[in-house]
């Protein structure tokens, strides 16, 4: 329930699974306000081959924060290509709260690339999810273009079985 007033923040996943090119989907939000439904309009650009991009190229073009043991994959670091013949600017558009902290370059001359990170917070270290991050870069005729970065984290840590016990010599028993 929402107070009248109030606000929240809504998560809507697109998925682009297999599609390629050009992609719009309409999602429906249902109220008890106003008319009945109301519709949300996702518009996208799905690339086939994420290295041929323009005006940028990203590499990794998805962070994998993956854990497969004990120790904490804390941070990944990518970069960005300027593969235009334009300075660019880099900004930021959104990203999830509360799992990880984002650092881009500002600016990527032509022909140059910019080094970026993406640090896990602690808080998040037992945490797995699939999320993004929407950067946009705009040239010097102020004409805008976004990219989505797809950011993962699962956890992959061997338990011990319950019924196992290590006796004092390091040979485990049942």
């Amino acid at each position: 329930m929402l107070a009248v007033g109030d606000s929240t923040r809504l998560e809507i996943i697109f998925s682009t699974r297999r599609y390629k090119g050009q992609i719009s989907k309409r999602p429906k939000i249902k109220t008890n306000e106003g008319p009945p439904d109301k519709f949300v309009q996702i518009s996208s650009m799905v690339t086939q081959r994420p290295d041929s991009t323009y005006p940028i190229i990203i590499e990794p073009y998805k962070l994998d924060l993956s854990q497969f043991g004990e120790k904490v994959v804390k941070e990944k670091k990518f970069t960005i290509k300027n593969v235009s013949d334009q300075n660019l600017k880099v900004s930021l558009v959104s990203m999830p709260d509360g799992l990880f902290d984002f650092k881009l370059p500002k600016t990527i001359k032509p022909g140059k690339k910019s080094e970026g990170e993406l640090k896990l917070i602690k808080e998040a270290y037992g945490d797995t999810f699939e999320k993004s991050v929407t950067i946009e870069v705009t040239d010097a005729k102020e004409e805008a273009t976004r990219f989505t970065i797809p950011v993962k984290r699962t956890i992959h840590v061997a338990k011990a079985s319950p019924d196992t016990t290590v006796n004092s010599k390091g040979k485990g028993s049942q």
